[in-house]
């Protein structure tokens, strides 16, 4: 009985065992093997997106180059400094034109036309002559300066253009730079010019018919006279402070200036400038009084020498109602959009003397 006892024992455990294993299994979560398809990414598909491009129906018109809204800005022409101890001037990057013409002696002094856009600040800022005035007059320009000449001065007092002067001013209008010394210390702006026009009762909106305007064309005109010229050279005198080079970059498809070893750069932000247009105005000049100061004679036209794509255009310049403009025969010759560097130069010494140019 007592064998019969544990072998029954023996086979309730082993039952127990197997049914606790049967319900061990039974609580396993059942997988199902299912059949994977392996699908191939497709490439996205190409949205191809309307590519809008931004309108410029207008044309800035001193310096040919497209903008969205019209310009309708009377031009501003600031004298300014070039003497050595005035460099680098601020406000050169901004102007649509720059004209470099002798003062007296060697030195040259500078005339920048705004009307794209304004400057910020402008300087060093010099003395009126009366052939600055007949330029500005030119453009119907609203003229800054600071101090005149004789013949300027009768001019600015006899309302010849309307004006702003440091002379009036000096304080309000044209502040003074610590930095440099009088009188090549001498600054305005744009928000300044503004006010000043605002007190001497100058609009600074032009009607369309009453803008002035130049000849623009990305193509150049056809001329008797071209040459290749990748690098240019004007000598005003013997002083390397008034020897300029110009050179030209074929792939910017502008030119870059350098006097005495530096580049020409705006001093507020360094920027190089790039010109489009580099341009020479033969015409005669006379000394007339002890101080050196000089006539020009800005009406009877003369020889011209423009400068663009790397190429030289023998041409001629006329006074056009006030305005100094090139042609070729009765035709004008497109000026390449962007900004242009002016110089007048003396006709008793002449072009192919002051200016030089190679490949």
């Amino acid at each position: 009985m007592k064998y019969w006892g544990i072998l029954l024992l023996c086979v309730v455990v082993l039952l127990g065992g197997c049914r606790n294993k049967q319900e061990a299994e039974s609580l396993e979560p059942e997988v199902e093997q299912e059949e994977v398809e392996i699908i191939e990414a497709e490439e996205p598909e190409q949205i191809e997106e309307d590519t809008v491009e931004e309108e410029f129906p207008f044309f800035t018109p001193l310096s040919g180059e497209p903008a969205k809204e019209q310009v309708l800005n009377r031009p501003v022409v600031v004298t300014i400094n070039n003497h050595p101890l005035a460099r680098p001037q601020s406000g050169l990057k901004e102007a649509d034109i720059i004209y470099e013409m002798l003062a007296e002696g060697s030195v040259t002094r500078l005339l920048a036309v705004y009307q794209s856009e304004y400057p910020g600040r402008v300087g060093p800022i010099r003395s009126a002559r009366d052939y600055f005035i007949h330029v500005a007059k030119g453009f119907d320009a609203f003229y800054i300066a600071h101090g005149y000449s004789p013949d300027a001065k009768s001019m600015l007092n006899r309302g010849e253009i309307a004006h702003m002067n440091g002379m009036q001013y000096d304080g309000t209008y044209f502040q003074r730079s610590s930095a440099r010394k009088a009188p090549h210390n001498s600054y305005s702006s744009g928000g300044d010019i503004v006010k000043g026009a605002e007190k001497v009762g100058t609009a600074l909106t032009l009607e369309e018919d009453n803008l002035p305007s130049l000849h623009f064309s990305e193509d150049v005109t056809s001329v008797d006279e071209t040459e290749e010229a990748g690098s240019v050279t004007v000598s005003f005198s013997s002083d390397r402070q008034f020897i300029h080079h110009y050179s030209y970059d074929h792939d910017t498809g502008f030119y870059s200036r350098e006097t005495a070893g530096l580049r020409t750069v705006d001093a507020e932000t360094s920027e190089e400038l790039q010109l489009a247009n580099v341009v020479f105005l033969e015409m005669p000049h006379r000394v007339i009084d002890s101080e050196g100061r000089l006539a020009l004679n800005l009406s009877d036209g003369g020889n011209a020498w423009l400068f663009r794509d790397g190429k030289r255009q023998s041409v001629e310049w006329i006074n056009e109602d006030g305005l100094l403009v090139v042609v070729s025969g009765e035709k004008p010759v497109a000026l390449k959009p962007g900004q242009t560097w002016v110089h007048f130069i003396p006709a008793h010494r002449g072009l192919e003397a002051m200016v030089t140019y190679t490949n």
